[in-house]
C-alpha cells in the first residue's frame, strides 16, 4: 500500500521543482486556449475563471482573445509570477485561493482546470468539494472545462523510470508508482538536477480518474458532463488517448 506523502503541495508546488510557467508550457499555451475557448463557446467579454492557474499561461492566452479572466491559485509563488507578468493591466486578475475554498458564487460564464490540477488530495471527498467549489462559481448554465490525464491510459503504464531534459537544461528523474484498488492514483517522484545549484527532489500524489470516474465526480459536485475528448487537437476520446478533457454544464439557462 503506498503511503500517501502528506504536506507535498508546499514541497512540489515550488519553482525549483515545478515550473507551470516553462517555456515548453508556454508554447503550447495558445493553442490549449484557443480549445478551451471554442469548447466553451466564450466569446469577447465573457466572464472565465481559471481554477489551478499556476503562473498564468492559460489566463494570459484567453485574455488576449478578450475573455475577462480570474484566475486563482494556492501557491504564491506561482502568482507573484504571474502577477510581474500581468504589470498594470486589469485582465487577467490574480488571486491567491485554494479549489476547495473559491469565494465566489453565481459569477461566471465558464470555468476551466487544465493540464490535471485535480485529484491532489487524500480522500475522494475533496476533490468532489473542489469541484462543487467550482459548479458554485458558476452562473446557472455556466460550463466547465477539464483536463486530466486519462486514468484509463495511465494504468495500464505501470511503475515508470526516465530521465528527461527540461527546456531551462535541468534533467529531471521521474519514477512513478501505482496504487490500484477501489481507489487508485500515483505517487511520482521527481529528482531535479541543474547546473550549479543543489539537487532537488520532491513527489506529489494525484488520483487517477477515467471517463466513467471523472464523470461521476462531476455528477456528484452539480455538473453534467456534456462532451469529452482525447487531445487539445480535439481528437475524439479513447481509452487509449493519453488525455481525457471534458466538458459539463451546471444545471439552469444560462
Amino acid at each position: 500500500m503506498l503511503k500517501f506523502p502528506k504536506g507535498w503541495p508546499k514541497r512540489f508546488f515550488r519553482p525549483e521543482i515545478f515550473s507551470p510557467g516553462s517555456p515548453e508550457a508556454a508554447r503550447r499555451a495558445p493553442p490549449e486556449a484557443a480549445f478551451a475557448a471554442w469548447a466553451l463557446g466564450l466569446k469577447k467579454g465573457s466572464r472565465l475563471l481559471d481554477v489551478c492557474c499556476g503562473t498564468g499561461r492559460h489566463a494570459f492566452a484567453l485574455a488576449r482573445r478578450g475573455i475577462l479572466v480570474t484566475a486563482a491559485d494556492k501557491t504564491p509563488a506561482y502568482l507573484n509570477e504571474a502577477r510581474r507578468n500581468a504589470g498594470r493591466a486589469g485582465n487577467p486578475t490574480f488571486v491567491l485561493a485554494d479549489m476547495r475554498r473559491l469565494p465566489w458564487r453565481g459569477e461566471f460564464d465558464a470555468a476551466i482546470n487544465l493540464w490535471t490540477s485535480f485529484g491532489y488530495f487524500e480522500r475522494p471527498s475533496q476533490d468532489i468539494l473542489a469541484l462543487r467549489q467550482a459548479a458554485r462559481a458558476l452562473k446557472p448554465g455556466g460550463r466547465f472545462l477539464i483536463d486530466v490525464v486519462n486514468g484509463a491510459w495511465l494504468g495500464r503504464k505501470g511503475l515508470e523510470r526516465n530521465w528527461r531534459k527540461e527546456a531551462d537544461g535541468a534533467f529531471v528523474l521521474e519514477e512513478t508508482a501505482f496504487r490500484g484498488g477501489r481507489d487508485p492514483g500515483n505517487i511520482t517522484t521527481w529528482l531535479v538536477l541543474r547546473p550549479g545549484r543543489k539537487p532537488a527532489r520532491a513527489s506529489f500524489f494525484v488520483r487517477r480518474y477515467d471517463a466513467a470516474r471523472l464523470g461521476s465526480a462531476l455528477r456528484r459536485a452539480g455538473l453534467t458532463p456534456l462532451r469529452r475528448w482525447g487531445g487539445f487537437d480535439g481528437r475524439p476520446y479513447s481509452k487509449d488517448s493519453a488525455r481525457l478533457i471534458v466538458l459539463a454544464a451546471k444545471a439552469g439557462k444560462a
